[in-house]
């Protein structure tokens, strides 16, 4: 496709649609036809084609996905990340704007990792509510920021508190098959050795650590590790919980008791969101 030179400056749609692909690296045209509240994808095809051509973005795709029943995996591409730096003032930053050199090139798991926590995002904005409610950081927005651990968790949820109860916090990571188990351990510890740093910012709850599983199996598996974990770290504030994709992609509302909470007497506790906050002895009463 024979890029063209930019002219016309960005709409809103076109701002929007480069600032997802900035801040979550990859979606497919589903995701991104989502975020504008159409179900058909092919409702954006020319608007993504436009910018495109435009050498704004790129995309992932052969002949193999085809065989797979596979969709197209769109980025943003360096120009494109300059073009939102000029219609949107202060909207990235530097270490993002470095890794997107690498589009081309991340290997296929890192891919669908992407895809994976795009799709996570979309899935807990549908359950627990829009931006005013809750607040998605993603990686990459969270990466410019010293009172993140440095292995930085896929997502950030933060729920803003009412008058003078404190924000909720949670770190999200999604074990989709993509890493090896250990690594899932790893990170899992290397939480509670960022919170015994004290670099968590100041006066905020630590946030309740949530892994997202890829099914049952692995899920009882990183309980075990997780109760391990806790038994070692004897921290009555530290609160971990796990659900799986099933669950997730099933839960309609918050109420929904789709987590399940890690306790060191090898309980099954299932749960919401906000009850994991007071469990944790860290909400407002």
């Amino acid at each position: 496709m024979n890029e063209v030179k930019y002219r016309r400056s960005l709409n809103k749609q076109q701002i929007r649609t480069l600032h997802l692909l900035y801040w979550y690296r990859f979606c497919t045209s589903r995701q991104l036809a989502r975020s504008f509240d159409k179900t058909n994808p092919k409702a954006i095809q020319n608007k993504l084609q436009i910018l495109e051509v435009q050498g704004l973005i790129g995309k992932r795709y052969d002949k193999s996905y085809k065989l797979a029943g596979r969709s197209a995996e769109y980025f943003i591409t360096p120009k494109g990340a300059r073009a939102l730096e000029k219609a949107n003032p202060n909207s990235t930053n530097t270490w993002a704007t470095k890794s997107l050199y690498k589009n081309k090139t991340v290997s296929d798991d890192f891919l669908k990792h992407c895809i994976a926590v795009t799709e996570t995002a979309q899935r807990l904005r549908d359950i627990y509510g829009d931006s005013k409610k809750l607040h998605l950081l993603p990686k990459s927005y969270m990466a410019q920021l010293d009172y993140y651990p440095s292995w930085t968790p896929d997502l950030h949820i933060e729920i803003p508190g009412k008058g003078e109860t404190s924000a909720k916090h949670y770190f999200v990571d999604i074990w989709d098959g993509t890493k090896p188990f250990f690594v899932s351990v790893r990170k899992t510890r290397n939480y509670v050795n960022f919170k015994d740093s004290g670099d968590w910012q100041e006066n905020e709850p630590y946030p309740v650590i949530l892994a997202i599983c890829d099914d049952e199996r692995t899920q009882k598996k990183l309980k075990r590790q997780m109760q391990r974990i806790l038994d070692e770290a004897w921290d009555d504030e530290l609160v971990f919980a796990t659900t799986t994709r099933q669950r997730l992609e099933t839960a309609t509302r918050p109420a929904d008791k789709i987590w399940v909470k890690v306790d060191t007497d090898n309980g099954a506790e299932k749960t919401t969101l906000r009850e994991l906050i007071f469990q944790s002895g860290s909400g407002d009463s």
